[in-house]
C-alpha cells in the first residue's frame, strides 16, 4: 500500500516538473518568414480566402498553417498548428467585425505576441485589406516589443484617409506628389478611424527598416477611387511613412474589376503581392 502510494507520488511530481518545464522552456524560433494576412471593417475569412488560396496553388511551397480567429471578447481560437514551409501563411479573423481599427490593432497585437511566444514565429510580413491597414498601422507605431520582427507590409485599399460614403467625396482630396503625397484635406475622427492628425503624430514610431507596398485600385468611372477608398486617401500613407529607409512602392490596378472587394481577387494583384513578398 505504502509502495503504490510512494509511485503516485512519484509520477504526480513528475507530472508537475514537466508543466513546468514546458512553461519555461523557449519556443524553437521558424527560420521563414510567415505572412499575416487581415482583413477590414466589415470583413471576414472570406476578404482573404481567394488571396490564401490562389498564393498557396500558385507558388510551390506556400500554405496556409494557421488560423486565428479573434472571439468578440478579445479571446483567440486557434486551429492548425505552424509548420516551417517554404512560405507559411497565417489568417487572422475578427469576429466582430464592427469594431475600431484602434481595438482591432490590440487584438492584432494579442494575436501576433500568440505567434511569437506560443509558435516560435520570429519574422512576419502583413498583407492587409482597407481598415485592417489602419490597425496594423496602429499596432506597428505601439512600440510592440512582444510580436515577431515585420519585414514587409502590403497595403491593399487602405483608407487612411477617408472612405467614400462615410466621410470622404470623390475627387475632394488631392495629393502632392511633390511632397510625398501629402493631402489636401485631413479628416477627423470618427467612430471607427482615428483621425488622419493622429496618424501623423504617430508615424513617427512606425519602424523605419519595414519594406512597403501600397496597392490601390481605379475603376475607371472618373471617381479616381475602388468605389469606397479614393486613390487620395490610399496614396496618403506615403506621407505618414516618408521616413522610411526604403521609399514606398505604390501599384494602382485601374480595372472595371479594380473595386475595393474585386482587389483581394486578382490574379494580377496576388502576382504584385508575391513578387514583392518572395522575389
Amino acid at each position: 500500500m505504502l509502495l503504490r502510494k510512494f509511485r503516485f507520488l512519484l509520477l504526480a511530481l513528475v507530472a508537475v516538473v514537466s508543466v513546468s518545464l514546458s512553461l519555461t522552456i523557449p519556443v524553437h524560433a521558424s527560420s521563414n518568414t510567415a505572412t499575416v494576412f487581415v482583413h477590414g471593417l466589415q470583413g471576414s475569412h472570406n476578404s482573404t480566402d481567394t488571396m490564401i488560396s490562389d498564393l498557396s496553388q500558385r507558388y510551390p511551397g506556400t500554405k496556409r498553417v494557421m488560423t486565428i480567429n479573434v472571439q468578440e471578447d478579445g479571446s483567440l481560437q486557434v486551429s492548425g498548428h505552424y509548420r516551417n514551409v517554404k512560405h507559411p501563411l497565417v489568417q487572422v479573423n475578427f469576429l466582430n467585425n464592427s469594431a475600431p481599427t484602434t481595438t482591432n490593432a490590440q487584438w492584432l497585437g494579442k494575436a501576433m505576441k500568440y505567434l511569437k511566444t506560443k509558435a516560435g514565429v520570429s519574422k512576419i510580413n502583413f498583407v492587409a485589406h482597407s481598415a485592417g491597414n489602419v490597425a496594423v498601422y496602429q499596432l506597428l507605431t505601439s512600440h510592440p516589443q512582444s510580436i515577431p520582427d515585420v519585414q514587409k507590409f502590403v497595403i491593399l485599399a487602405g483608407p487612411f484617409d477617408g472612405v467614400l460614403s462615410l466621410n470622404d467625396q470623390a475627387n475632394k482630396v488631392k495629393v502632392n506628389a511633390n511632397d510625398h503625397y501629402k493631402p489636401s484635406v485631413e479628416y477627423p475622427a470618427n467612430s471607427y478611424y482615428p483621425s488622419y492628425q493622429q496618424l501623423v503624430k504617430m508615424s513617427s514610431a512606425f519602424p523605419k527598416n519595414i519594406k512597403v507596398l501600397n496597392i490601390y485600385g481605379n475603376v475607371g468611372d472618373g471617381s479616381n477611387s475602388d468605389t469606397l477608398v479614393s486613390n487620395a486617401s490610399a496614396l496618403s500613407v506615403n506621407y505618414l511613412l516618408k521616413g522610411q529607409k526604403s521609399s514606398v512602392q505604390n501599384r494602382c490596378y485601374r480595372s472595371a474589376k479594380a473595386t475595393h472587394s474585386g482587389l483581394h481577387r486578382s490574379k494580377t494583384v496576388d502576382n504584385w503581392i508575391a513578387n514583392f513578398l518572395w522575389k
